[in-house]
C-alpha cells in the first residue's frame, strides 16, 4: 500500500498544469513556443513536480519537504524515514518511453523510492507511479554514452510499483490474447493462417516481458489512442 495516494497525485497534478500553464504563456508573451522541446519543458516542471508532490503530501506527513538544494533528496519525509525521487517524462519521437534513474547514486544508497509522473507534450494526460525499494537489480546497467543514466527493468520492477494515475498493460498478455481468440475463431483456415498464428502464440510465451503505458486526464479521461 503506497503511502501517496491518487488523491494526492490528483491534485499534485492540478497544481503543476497551472504552473505550466503559466509557464506557457510567459513564453508566448515572448514569441517563444514553450513546447517546441519537452526535454527542456520537463527539465523546467521538475522542481514543481518536488514542489507540490510534497505539498500533497504534507496533508499525511506534515513534516514532508521539498528542500530543493543541491544534493538533497527530492522528497524527505521524516516520518516514514524515506526519501522520494520524483522523475518527469514524456515519449521519444518513436513513441517509446524512457522510466531511468541516475546509475551511480542508486548504487551509492542502495535503494531508492521513486515517483515517476508520465505526461504528454500539451501537458493534458499523465501517468504516475509510485515504485518502493527500487535498487541495481532493477535497472539496466548504463551504456556508453548514457553519462550514467539506466533505464528500469520494468518486469523486475513491477511488483513494486503503486499506479496512482494512468495504467500498465503487459503487452505480452494482450499479444496472446489477442492470438487465442483468432485461434478460437470458428472460420479460422487451418492452413498458414493458423501455423503464422501458433508461430506468434510461442514467440510472445516466451518473449521478455513488456509494457505499454496508458495516460489520463485529472478528470479520469483516456488519452487519445
Amino acid at each position: 500500500m503506497s503511502y501517496l495516494s491518487k488523491e494526492m497525485a490528483i491534485e499534485a497534478i492540478a497544481s503543476m498544469a497551472e504552473f505550466h500553464r503559466q509557464l506557457k504563456s510567459i513564453y508566448e508573451q515572448n514569441q517563444m513556443d514553450f513546447l517546441e522541446d519537452t526535454g527542456r519543458r520537463n527539465i523546467l516542471m521538475s522542481r514543481p513536480q518536488e514542489k507540490f508532490f510534497a505539498t500533497a503530501l504534507s496533508t499525511r506527513f506534515p513534516e514532508a519537504i521539498a528542500d530543493g538544494r543541491s544534493g538533497q533528496p527530492d522528497i524527505l519525509i521524516p516520518e516514514l524515514d524515506k526519501e522520494l525521487e520524483c522523475k518527469i517524462t514524456s515519449p521519444h519521437r518513436s513513441g517509446g518511453w524512457s522510466l531511468q534513474t541516475d546509475y551511480g547514486t542508486l548504487k551509492r544508497k542502495g535503494t531508492i523510492d521513486y515517483l515517476y509522473m508520465l505526461c504528454d507534450k500539451e501537458f493534458e494526460y499523465f501517468a504516475v507511479f509510485h515504485f518502493e525499494n527500487l535498487t541495481c537489480r532493477d535497472f539496466h546497467s548504463p551504456s556508453t554514452g548514457s553519462r550514467g543514466k539506466s533505464p528500469i527493468i520494468m518486469g523486475n520492477a513491477i511488483d513494486r510499483c503503486n499506479i496512482l494515475v494512468g495504467g500498465i498493460e503487459n503487452r505480452n498478455i494482450l499479444f496472446l490474447e489477442s492470438i487465442l481468440e483468432k485461434l478460437n475463431n470458428p472460420s479460422l483456415n487451418p492452413g498458414k493462417e493458423k501455423e503464422k498464428l501458433l508461430t506468434r502464440q510461442e514467440y510472445w510465451s516466451a518473449a521478455p516481458l513488456s509494457y505499454s503505458f496508458k495516460l489520463e486526464s485529472i478528470n479520469g479521461e483516456h488519452a487519445p489512442a
